[in-house]
C-alpha cells in the first residue's frame, strides 16, 4: 500500500488539475440550471427571501427539490460576492471532498488499497462534472456515506447508526429526490422486513429523524394547499401527462432493463459498449459467486448493492417519462466501490484489465477536454460564464447612463445572460439597467438556436427560435438597431433608440422576467 499511494496520488492530482481547468481559465460551464442556482442564491441574498423549496424538478410540473444545494452553495457566494469563478472553486472542494468520502467508505469496507484505488477511479470519472455542479452532486456526495451506515446498521443494530443512515437519505432526498425517493422505499421496504426478522420493529421510530431534512418539503405543502403532493398524485394517477413517454408497461419495462446497462453502466465506461458488457458480466459472476457462499463477509454489501440498483430502476416503469443522467448518477461512487471490490474475488488480469480501460477512457475524456478548451470567450460557446460575462460588458461599455434590455434564448428563460447582467450592475454604480423595459436606448440579447433547433422548417424552431416574431409580436419594437453586435457562435446584440411613443407601446406582459418558474 505505501507504494502503491506514490503512484496513484499523483494520478490524482493530476485528474484534479483536469477537473479545475475551467476554473483556474476563470471560467465555469453556466447554462440554464447553472443560472437559475445563481439567481436563486441572488435572490435569497439580496433580498432576504429564504426558501423552501430549490429548483424545480424537469420530471413532474409542480415539483421541487430541496433548497439544501443553495444553501450549501451560499457561503462561497457570499464570499465572492457571488463571483461564479468563487463559486466554481468551491465545487473543486466538494470535488476533492468527494474522493476523500470514498476513500474513507472503500477504506471501511474492503481495506485501504480499494478505498484509494476507488478514490483515483471517481477522480476520473468525474472531470467534466467539476466545471457545471447542481443539485443532483450533493447526492452523489453522499450516497456512499448512507450505503455505508446501512449496511452498517444491519451488522450492528446499533439505533444511533440507523438514524444516521436515515438522516443521511433525508439529506439526499433534498439534493436529488428522483434518486432518494426510490431509495428511500426500498430502504423501508427492507427494513421493515429485516427488523420483523429479528424482532426490532420499536427501531422503526428512527424513520421520523426524516422529519428534520424533509421539513422543507412539508412546511412548503402546508404554506401551498399541498402543491407538490396534488403534483404527485395527479402525474401518477393520469391526468398530468407533461414529460410522459406514449408508450405501454411492457415498453417502458423493456427500455429500462436496457438502460440499467447502456445508461446505469455507461455512465462509468463512458457508454463503450463492450467494455460496459464486460464489467456487466464481471459483476454478475462476482455476485452470484458470493451470494452462494452464506458465511462471506461482504455477502450483505453485494445483495444490498444489487438491491437497490435493480430496484431503483424496477421503480422508474412506474414513472412514464425519460430518465435522464442526473437522477441516476448518485450511483457512481456505489458502482465504483463493487468495481474496486471485484480485485479480491476475481482474476487479478481481468481486474486489472477492466479497472486500467475504465481510467484510460475518463481519463482521455478529460485530457479530450482540456486540448479542445479555447479560452478565447469570443470563442465560446454562449452557455459558458465568461461569454455571457462578454455580452454584458458590451451591454455596458456604452456611453448612456440609463438604458431597458430584453433577452430572448430557445427556452425562454435567459438566465444565463441575465445573471451576468446583474452581476455588472452590481459592479458598474454609474448606470442604470432596467430589465424588460423599454426605455430612450434599449439593447435585445439574443440567443441563438440549439444545434437540434436550426430546421427552419421545424414547428420547434418556428415557436422557439425565431427572435424577429419575439421582437416583433412579443417586445413590439419595429424598425432596424441602430448597431448590432455579432458573435461567431450566432449570439447577437441589438441596440435601439427608441421615441417616446414607441415607449408606449408595451410589450407582451406574459414574458418570462424572473425566476418564477425556476
Amino acid at each position: 500500500m505505501n507504494k502503491l499511494k506514490y503512484v496513484i496520488l499523483p494520478l490524482i492530482i493530476l485528474n484534479i488539475l483536469l477537473a479545475s481547468r475551467w476554473i483556474l481559465d476563470g471560467n465555469i460551464f453556466f447554462h440554464t440550471d447553472i443560472a437559475r442556482d445563481f439567481l436563486l442564491m441572488e435572490d435569497i441574498v439580496d433580498n432576504k427571501h429564504l426558501t423552501l423549496i430549490g429548483p424545480r424538478s424537469g420530471a413532474i410540473p409542480g415539483l421541487f427539490h430541496g433548497p439544501l444545494w443553495l444553501y450549501l452553495n451560499i457561503p462561497a457566494f457570499l464570499i465572492g460576492n457571488g463571483n461564479p469563478v468563487f463559486v466554481g472553486w468551491f465545487w473543486v472542494v466538494l470535488y476533492i471532498l468527494s474522493l476523500f468520502i470514498i476513500y474513507y467508505v472503500g477504506k471501511k469496507m474492503f481495506g485501504a488499497e480499494k478505498g484509494i484505488f476507488s478514490a483515483l477511479l471517481l477522480s476520473s470519472v468525474t472531470i467534466l462534472y467539476v466545471r457545471s455542479l447542481f443539485n443532483p452532486y450533493g447526492a452523489l456526495l453522499l450516497s456512499p456515506l448512507y450505503f455505508y451506515t446501512f449496511v452498517q446498521y444491519l451488522r450492528s443494530k446499533k439505533m444511533k447508526t440507523l438514524i444516521l443512515s436515515l438522516f443521511l437519505l433525508g439529506l439526499i432526498i433534498q439534493f436529488q429526490m428522483a434518486f432518494g425517493i426510490p431509495i428511500l422505499v426500498l430502504t423501508s421496504f427492507y427494513l421493515i422486513y429485516d427488523l420483523y426478522k429479528n424482532k426490532k420493529l420499536s427501531h422503526l421510530v428512527a424513520l421520523f429523524v426524516l422529519i428534520v431534512p424533509l421539513s422543507s418539503f412539508l412546511l412548503f405543502d402546508l404554506r401551498n394547499n399541498f402543491l407538490q403532493l396534488n403534483s404527485i398524485a395527479n402525474y401518477l394517477w393520469g391526468s398530468q401527462t407533461h414529460g410522459k413517454l406514449d408508450l405501454n408497461l411492457t415498453q417502458v419495462m423493456a427500455m429500462r432493463v436496457r438502460e440499467s446497462v447502456t445508461d446505469g453502466l455507461g455512465i462509468i465506461t463512458q457508454n463503450n459498449i463492450y467494455i460496459t458488457v464486460l464489467l456487466l458480466l464481471s459483476i454478475i459472476f462476482v455476485i452470484f459467486h458470493i451470494l452462494r457462499q452464506k458465511d462471506q463477509k461482504n455477502r450483505l454489501v453485494y445483495f444490498l448493492f444489487s438491491y437497490f440498483y435493480l430496484g431503483f430502476w424496477l421503480m422508474t416503469t412506474l414513472f412514464k417519462g425519460p430518465v435522464w443522467n442526473y437522477y441516476y448518477i448518485p450511483f457512481i461512487p456505489l458502482l465504483i466501490l463493487m468495481i474496486v471490490s471485484l480485485k479480491r474475488e476475481m482474476n487479478k488480469f481481468i481486474f486489472y484489465t477492466i479497472f486500467i480501460l475504465i481510467y484510460v477512457l475518463n481519463l482521455q475524456n478529460g485530457l479530450k477536454d482540456m486540448s479542445t478548451y479555447n479560452p478565447n470567450p469570443l470563442e465560446q460557446d454562449v452557455s459558458t460564464w465568461k461569454f455571457n460575462k462578454l455580452v454584458a460588458d458590451k451591454v455596458f461599455a456604452g456611453e448612456e447612463k440609463e438604458f431597458g434590455y430584453f433577452i430572448f434564448t430557445p427556452d425562454l428563460y435567459g438566465y444565463s445572460p441575465r445573471y451576468a447582467l446583474d452581476f455588472y450592475q452590481k459592479r458598474t454604480k454609474d448606470k442604470k439597467a432596467y430589465p424588460y423595459q423599454k426605455k430612450g436606448i434599449t439593447y435585445l440579447i439574443i440567443a441563438p438556436p440549439p444545434e437540434y433547433g436550426k430546421d427552419p422548417n421545424s414547428i420547434w424552431y418556428q415557436r422557439n427560435t425565431n427572435s424577429k416574431l419575439w421582437k416583433n409580436n412579443d417586445i413590439r419594437i419595429a424598425g432596424d438597431p441602430v448597431s448590432k453586435v455579432s458573435f461567431k457562435n450566432g449570439f447577437e446584440i441589438e441596440k435601439y433608440y427608441l421615441s417616446s411613443e414607441e415607449i408606449k407601446v408595451e410589450s407582451n406582459p406574459y414574458l418570462i422576467k424572473d425566476i418564477f418558474f425556476r
